[in-house]
């Protein structure tokens, strides 16, 4: 009988050898793919991160995101220090009671660029903490003195952490006190070491500063007022230190939120309030300005309606193509497209209703692969998750409740 060899007794060992390299590569590749196409359809887990600023006690909520992108809490970690307790309502509600926006800011809680420590101001202590980011959750590393009075913000860039004092606790009529910045370094251990002589008055009296943010490139410093209607930009020097400020005044009343895009565009969000807290009804609006070779801003889109009420906050998708902000007045989400130029056109008035009226939607956060958007609805107490889509509408997918009404400041992972 005739002995018929088979194709791989034929093959010589190092060809063998060859060919399972090779399909160990193609099956490397398939499955890279997958990941990527998980990452592309949002099939990922992360973190949510939620301050509650409570004046008894402030502390740090972590939440895990699942892949769907509903919320299960985790952990509940102090900062050691105390936060604003609950903002005024405007008229015709008595002062006496108890509202949301306690800090009226954006950025009161960051996360670093290489997702080790989350930072978080403590208004009524006066001070900042850093909290390790663990596989548990959270743990608090260092608590320092903030440089001034009633923190509101935190910019950071690499090792650089810059925190905005507001001066005093918002009221009716702005509040009052001194305003200020001061500058820290970030060492590996998550200690903030204060930067000698780094601090600055950044406006007059009860002028409102709400958020302070450093460009990508960490050479300039943007903060907003919301009383004088001013925006502040600082270069920054390579020893981490502000200097050579511009000022000028914004395209409406009371900007608040900051956020940077690509291709070097940032925008300003325009509350567009007849008084401190009490908004022009469907009158807030949205700015953008590209950052120019001298580190200058120069206007694309100026003022762009949401049809809303007390536009404040604001987050651009990670891709730049989308913008929301969170309108306080309207109990909304908006939605604009941008542009490659960084021009703005509005998408939807109503992108997402958070809860209605009520809900008073303030502070959210974009996750980093851009397919899940999170906002906090304080005067219902919740947290509202929703699934970014493809052409930028927004598909409800989470609701956490069980929060104060003093929740300030949200960082979604």
């Amino acid at each position: 009988m005739k002995m018929v060899k088979t194709a791989s007794a034929c093959l010589h060992p190092a060809t063998a050898i060859l060919i399972a390299f090779i399909a160990c590569l193609a099956l490397l590749s398939q499955a890279n793919r997958a990941v990527a196409e998980d990452k592309e359809e949002g099939a990922t887990e992360g973190r949510v991160y939620v301050m509650t600023n409570q004046a008894t006690g402030n502390t740090v909520v972590t939440l895990k995101r699942n892949a769907d992108g509903s919320l299960t809490r985790l952990q509940e970690v102090s900062t050691g220090g105390l936060g604003s307790g609950p903002g005024p309502l405007p008229p015709p509600f008595p002062e006496d009671i108890p509202g949301p926006d306690g800090i009226d800011s954006q950025d009161s809680l960051i996360l670093t660029d290489d997702g080790r420590f989350l930072v978080a101001v403590n208004a009524g202590s006066n001070d900042v903490s850093v909290l390790a980011v663990t596989r548990e959750g959270m743990r608090l590393v260092d608590k320092v003195a903030s440089g001034g009075t009633f923190p509101v913000s935190v910019a950071h860039h690499r090792d650089l952490i810059y925190v905005l004092n507001g001066g005093a606790k918002p009221g009716l009529q702005g509040g009052g006190g001194t305003p200020t910045i001061r500058g820290f370094h970030l060492d590996f251990a998550g200690k903030l070491h204060e930067i000698p002589n780094s601090t600055i008055v950044t406006g007059p009296d009860a002028s409102g500063p709400s958020d302070a943010v450093f460009s990508p490139d960490g050479e300039m410093l943007v903060i907003a007022e919301q009383f004088t209607q001013m925006i502040d930009v600082f270069r920054v020097t390579d020893e981490g230190r502000l200097q050579s400020r511009d000022r000028f005044r914004a395209n409406n009343s009371v900007p608040l939120g900051i956020a940077f895009g690509r291709h070097h565009i940032v925008a300003i969000t325009e509350g567009a309030g007849i008084r401190p807290r009490v908004a022009v009804p469907d009158g807030s609006t949205m700015s953008t300005y590209r950052i120019t070779e001298d580190d200058t801003l120069e206007p694309i889109s100026k003022a762009v309606p949401t049809n809303q009420s007390a536009a404040c906050w604001v987050r651009f998708t990670p891709d730049g193509h989308y913008a929301y902000t969170g309108n306080t007045g309207s109990g909304s989400v908006s939605s604009f497209t941008v542009s490659n130029k960084g021009e703005l056109t509005l998408l939807a008035s109503v992108a997402a209703d958070t809860g209605g009226f009520l809900s008073v939607p303030i502070d959210l956060d974009i996750t980093p692969n851009g397919r899940f958007l999170y906002v906090l609805a304080p005067f219902i107490g919740t947290v509202q998750g929703y699934q970014v889509e493809k052409d930028g509408s927004l598909k409800p997918v989470a609701s956490v409740d069980g929060f104060p009404i003093t929740i300030q400041g949200i960082v979604a992972r």
